[in-house]
């Protein structure tokens, strides 16, 4: 399986826009060789570590185009830890998002010796956006067997993505520069052994994707936020 990321990335698919072109060609992410940089920072303010994605491979498709995305992540120090690849696909002027792009490589480094079952429904970010409105669901199970047949509960996982309101219109301003956003709210559950909930504030713009994301745990208590802090084309 070769579309993964981290969780961190799971805030790049979690919002929309107002009006896609139809083949999506004016989109930063659909012009190889694009990079972009985001900056995580817990709730003290401190920076907790960045991702860097690069966008490196645009394949025209019957309705629009597919880009393949390498992404990078890095620690507070700037050591690398983790490397992953995922592809965002524009068809007809609505993006999707493959949810199994969710899984970590060390996630599916676990899973190799076994036989996954991946289902759901794949994020959906549509052509028009009216703010008041809702968007659709997403989620993606994974259920895991051995090579044998038996079933192995304690391996399977989850991924919800609910609650998607398109709250307002703002202007948002980062490292990166001044982005006309649409302010977009979810709650997002992940489930293995255990179940975290937690809700999510992203700011999302059509010239430059993600801009700004902030996570609050269920309870509402602010956990950190993350932004984009560098743009490279």
């Amino acid at each position: 399986m070769k579309r993964r990321t981290t969780l961190a990335s799971l805030f790049l698919i979690l919002c929309g826009f107002a009006i896609l072109p139809s083949d999506c060609g004016t989109l930063l992410f659909f012009k190889e060789g694009t990079s972009t940089t985001m900056t995580s920072y817990n709730d003290d303010g401190k920076i907790t570590g960045s991702s860097k994605t690069v966008y490196s491979k645009v394949t025209k498709l019957p309705g629009g185009v597919s880009v393949t995305a390498n992404q990078e992540n890095f620690d507070k120090k700037g050591k690398s830890n983790s490397k992953s690849e995922f592809t965002i696909k524009c068809d007809k002027g609505v993006l999707y998002f493959d949810m199994k792009s969710m899984m970590t490589d060390q996630q599916a480094e676990s899973y190799k010796d076994f036989e996954m079952t991946v289902e759901g429904a794949d994020k959906e970010i549509p052509s028009e956006f009216v703010v008041g409105s809702t968007l659709k669901d997403a989620n993606m199970k994974i259920t895991v067997k051995t090579k044998d047949g038996m079933p192995m509960p304690m391996m399977n996982m989850s991924f919800k993505v609910t609650n998607r309101k398109i709250e307002a219109k703002e202007s948002i301003t980062t490292p990166a520069g001044t982005f006309e956003c649409y302010k977009i709210t979810e709650d997002i559950e992940t489930k293995t052994m255990f179940t975290i909930k937690m809700k999510s504030v992203n700011w999302f713009s059509h010239e430059a994707g993600n801009v700004k994301t902030e996570t609050y745990k269920e309870s509402g208590k602010y956990m950190g936020k993350s932004e984009l802090t560098e743009i490279k084309k």
